[in-house]
């Protein structure tokens, strides 16, 4: 994994889902994008899940075991 990735996604490292907010909605986009809020102590950040770094459209996470090539229902 290369080093910008590592820094920048390793910041949500100790943070857990408060809440999943809903599928975010807004005016020209295609894909509405979903959206999570984390906390971490008193800390409180959005997650939004695009497409692309560019937040052309909502995108899709994929959940599933660790160690298991099947998705979680």
């Amino acid at each position: 994994m290369s080093n910008f990735y590592e820094k920048y996604y390793g910041q949500l490292k100790g943070y857990k889902i408060k809440s999943f907010d809903g599928m975010i909605t807004e005016e020209g986009l295609l894909k509405p994008f979903p959206r999570f809020t984390l906390v971490k102590g008193k800390n409180e950040v959005l997650l939004e899940v695009s497409q692309d770094e560019e937040g052309n459209g909502g995108g899709f996470l994929f959940l599933s075991n660790k160690g298991e090539d099947n998705a979680m229902d």
